[in-house]
């Protein structure tokens, strides 16, 4: 990865050389002129293409061809040097080593010494590369900067960048995984633990009963009691995961969230196809922690929910209230999503201004096992 980011930086300072003069030129025309034009979506190409460089938009000043063709112009006559120096210098040595031979003298006024010639151009080739390295790199980063100051630049594909979304996505799995447990023993805990113990009361005060009236009346209550534990026990396993999601899809568990939540829920699309399990978890999970979110504080009347499949690359799920706004996207419940989909190389926004509501919306990939269709329903 490191050899490819390099050849293409030095390969970028030499395009930059062939435009550097276009660039210079450029910059004393107006910015809206033909040419001018030309040569900033050939230069945008070349930060794009060679450093990597990712404008949110093209600038339209002067100072941007004036600073990046100085910026060029400079970085292409050390860097051609050193080029030179390194094919001139390490060809002649690989020819004269394997095919002439002798050594090379290198002389002081007051010594001189000999090596191979395969030595010292090995040596002296390596060296003149890697100072064509360092300089790509400074160019790749004066750039940057020049940009920087009119437009955002981002660098999606930088080593540095991805590496360190791996490691935050890799945390992200973790804290998610911890949550998710934590979360589940609250719900053993606060629920069905507190309906064992009652339950448990209940059998006890039955068996110390003399009354066979007493008793059967605490045997009644116990069934009652055991009945509705079962149903708590069936619940929190459905908020763990959802078997009807393996079974049939997104559509049915969502069809069952909307029937369920407190607050109106409107599903304005979701699709028939299936989706990798994983995705499918994701996009569930995402509706229903934001669907919590908005019962519990948004005092909203009305939730709309769409998921949209982007031709086999990536599904978009958004949930939208009217309630008061003001959602913090670094608060628990949220951070979790982020992490959550992180996990699959996804993205999750938040726009949630004070007294507009709240627009959560995640895009999921679907990688490389992603199958569209339509459902097949099983049949005994």
């Amino acid at each position: 990865m490191f050899a490819a980011r390099w050849m293409r930086s030095i390969l970028a300072v030499v395009w930059g050389g062939l435009l550097c003069l276009l660039l210079l030129f450029a910059s004393v025309l107006p910015p809206t002129s033909r040419v001018a034009a030309k040569v900033r979506g050939w230069e945008l190409d070349r930060h794009s293409r060679g450093f990597g460089l990712v404008l949110a938009d093209a600038p339209m000043k002067r100072r941007f061809l004036l600073g990046n063709g100085l910026v060029a112009g400079l970085a292409i006559i050390p860097t051609a040097n050193l080029l030179g120096g390194f094919f001139v210098v390490t060809l002649g040595s690989l020819f004269q080593g394997f095919f002439i031979g002798g050594a090379v003298n290198i002389g002081f006024d007051m010594w001189s010494i000999s090596q191979p010639t395969l030595f010292v151009g090995v040596l002296y080739g390596a060296a003149n590369l890697i100072g064509a390295i360092v300089l790509a790199e400074a160019a790749s980063w004066a750039h940057s900067r020049v940009d920087a100051h009119f437009v955002e630049v981002e660098r999606p594909f930088a080593v540095y960048t991805r590496i360190s979304e791996l490691l935050t996505t890799r945390r992200g799995v973790v804290l998610a995984i911890d949550e998710e447990r934590r979360r589940i023993e609250r719900d053993l805990h606060d629920g069905v633990q507190q309906n064992v113990v009652s339950l448990s009361v209940l059998i006890a005060r039955a068996r110390r009963a003399t009354d066979p009236e007493k008793t059967e009346s605490l045997l009644d209550d116990a069934l009652v009691q055991s009945q509705d534990l079962i149903d708590e026990m069936r619940e929190v396993a459905w908020r763990v995961y959802p078997t009807a999601l393996d079974e049939h899809g997104l559509r049915p568990v969502l069809e069952r969230i909307a029937g369920r939540s407190p607050v109106p829920l409107t599903l304005v699309a979701v699709p028939d196809g299936r989706f990798p399990p994983a995705v499918e978890s994701a996009a569930y999970f995402v509706v229903r922690e934001a669907v919590t979110n908005v019962v519990k504080h948004a005092e909203a009347t009305a939730i709309t929910v769409g998921i949209v499949a982007e031709a086999q690359t990536a599904l978009t799920v958004t949930i939208t209230d009217d309630g008061v706004g003001g959602a913090d996207p670094r608060g628990g419940g949220l951070q979790g999503l982020a992490r959550r989909v992180g996990a699959l190389d996804g993205s999750l926004e938040v726009d949630s201004a004070d007294g507009t509501g709240t627009t959560v919306s995640a895009r999921i990939p679907l990688g490389t096992e992603a199958q569209l269709g339509s459902t097949k329903s099983e049949k005994s």
